[in-house]
């Protein structure tokens, strides 16, 4: 089974801060999250595929 991340350590796979990444929850922005009881529970594949549609090409100047 795969591990289930807290929102800490969801944030620290991601490189954010974890109040960067509850504001972006709050506002609609960030990966999918399940409940674990209270508390929020992510996948790496889920963190994963966020990550993927947050990260853009660098344009090169002409």
């Amino acid at each position: 089974m795969a591990e289930v991340f807290t929102t800490k350590r969801a944030a620290e796979y991601c490189g954010l801060a974890e109040q960067t990444l509850r504001n972006l929850l709050h506002d609609g922005h960030g990966p999918v999250r399940y409940k674990q009881g209270r508390k929020n529970a992510f996948f790496a594949s889920d963190l994963d595929k966020w990550l993927e549609g947050r990260i853009a090409p660098l344009e090169r100047a002409a």
